[in-house]
């Protein structure tokens, strides 16, 4: 494979911004992320063609946050991150495409930034583990359209942040990978 220039217009550049793949429009969600102006509140989407700036409104500016699609109920699930002034965050928020709406203003998780999150398609929920807000997150939680849910196990990963999940459809698993494990930011 061959990378190819797509589009030289959208988004300015920036860093620690989250995009997700809604299949249920065919376009690529991207929100916040640090710019030179420092953390923004953009919502941009890619429709394999062309970048289109469609939310200024919703989620406050951020960076370290993540983003899940869930295809069941066809929304972008966003939750927590760091506001660029040393405060982390724990709200949830959906975008249906038009709108974001935030369905938990203080949701259970503790504050983080630079955890991971990943959609299971055969249960119908986003997991959530690890993040930093100070110290190291090793937490499993699952968020169903409605509420979160703590998910202790027997055996889970060590305290981190920075790493990716993703749902493996094959093994019907969430794959975690990587992570930055001593202390430190996630932004």
């Amino acid at each position: 494979g061959i990378w190819t220039l797509e589009s030289s217009s959208g988004p300015s550049a920036r860093r620690a911004a989250v995009a997700a793949y809604d299949s249920c429009r065919n376009v690529t969600v991207l929100f916040g992320g640090v710019t030179t102006s420092g953390n923004t509140n953009e919502t941009w989407e890619w429709n394999g063609t062309t970048w289109s700036l469609h939310s200024t409104s919703g989620p406050s500016a951020r960076s370290g946050h993540r983003m899940a699609f869930d295809s069941m109920r066809c929304v972008t699930v966003l939750f927590g991150g760091a506001d660029g002034s040393g405060n982390y965050l724990n709200d949830t928020w959906e975008w249906n495409g038009t709108t974001w709406t935030q369905e938990c203003g203080s949701c259970p998780p503790a504050t983080r930034a630079g955890h991971a999150m990943a959609y299971d398609s055969d249960r119908n929920v986003c997991v959530m583990f690890g993040g930093w807000n100070g110290s190291k997150h090793h937490d499993t939680w699952e968020y169903d359209g409605n509420s979160w849910t703590q998910r202790p196990t027997s055996t889970q990963p060590s305290g981190r942040d920075k790493h990716k999940m993703a749902y493996d459809q094959e093994s019907h698993q969430v794959v975690l990978f990587g992570g930055k494990l001593n202390s430190g930011p996630a932004t």
